[in-house]
């Protein structure tokens, strides 16, 4: 029998039960989901890592369904202008967000007047793969551990700088809750992008910076910068003789960039059932996994019920860090 008509049986089926009261509505449409296109919002403009990221799952949840996942690139304010989007799109499952920290957990604390709430207008479906940050330094700077670098800065407080690829991103606040728990006092140089900070990074004009990995580890791995930590609670894979910010006497430093899939609030429980369960197939999926790994990104599963912990822990962290620090978007 042709997978056609089995599909076509198998509707019927389902239609007959529903008819019959024996299945709801809902259930029938979750099954059937998705019946056409979807549109995946990347709130970031094309090129990148996240938009690579996005992109590939994009594909990869093409493939498995049988159905186009159309990249829609809403890139701007932090992220919040393709997660604003979603936040009010009908709640049907055809308007989906590629999601990250900036536009869900830090842009509440940042951005005073924000047009969405993420508690209440998202759900968290569930998050495929995150992405460490580097802490690095300028090959000049005299130390090798984060220990000999807090014990600098201390030394000199206000009069070395940090660099970051912009006020209010992840980069900015994962430096600044790094000062805020090492005590350290350092004159922040904000920039537009890592592309224009890490030269001057590299040329010692400021002394160190935490950057995401796709951007600074080429410069380690040539020499042009020196690494001392990730910013994952765990040692990152392709670089497994550095440690952890955590290990190297920050017992609890966290502040890795996360991806995973938001619809708008209200969306019907079966389909949002079904994308968190196709969402876990991915990890199957060996050629994704080699090509997010080439970005920097490693696959890594999160449940709706452990995303959504996630997201509440991580809107209070920041709020914490920006309120101490006073940080701002730009």
């Amino acid at each position: 029998m042709s997978r056609t008509l089995l599909t076509l049986l198998h509707t019927l089926l389902l239609h007959f039960l529903m008819a019959a009261g024996l299945v709801s509505a809902t259930a029938v449409h979750a099954s059937n989901y998705p019946s056409k296109p979807v549109r995946l919002i990347i709130p970031f403009p094309p090129g990148g890592a996240s938009d690579y990221v996005g992109r590939a799952v994009g594909q990869a949840l093409s493939e498995q369904w049988a159905q186009n996942v159309v990249p829609d690139n809403r890139g701007g304010a932090g992220a919040t202008i393709g997660t604003g989007l979603v936040a009010k799109s009908p709640a049907d499952g055809y308007t989906l967000l590629m999601g990250v920290n900036a536009g869900v957990v830090i842009a509440p604390s940042v951005y005073p007047e924000l047009a969405y709430n993420p508690r209440k207008d998202l759900i968290a479906i569930a998050s495929f793969a995150q992405s460490p940050q580097l802490l690095v330094v300028t090959p000049s700077l005299p130390v090798k551990t984060v220990k000999e670098l807090v014990a600098l800065v201390k030394s000199k407080p206000g009069q070395l700088s940090f660099a970051s690829s912009g006020n209010g991103a992840l980069p900015h606040l994962a430096a600044a809750m790094f000062n805020l728990m090492t005590g350290i006092s350092a004159i922040h140089v904000p920039y537009k992008g890592s592309g224009p900070a890490l030269p001057d990074l590299m040329a010692g004009r400021t002394q160190y910076m935490i950057d995401i990995i796709v951007s600074a580890l080429p410069l380690v791995q040539s020499g042009k910068l020196r690494s001392l930590a990730v910013t994952t609670a765990k040692r990152y894979p392709t670089l497994p003789e550095v440690p952890t910010v955590a290990e190297s006497g920050l017992p609890g430093y966290e502040a890795a960039q996360w991806y995973g899939l938001f619809a708008p609030a209200g969306l019907p429980k079966p389909i949002a059932a079904k994308i968190e369960k196709d969402v876990e197939l991915l990890l199957e999926n060996k050629p994704l996994r080699a090509g997010l790994a080439q970005r920097g990104a490693e696959m890594m599963y999160g449940n709706s019920r452990q995303f959504t912990a996630v997201v509440e822990q991580d809107i209070a962290k920041w709020a914490k860090v920006v309120k101490e620090t006073g940080a701002r978007a730009d």
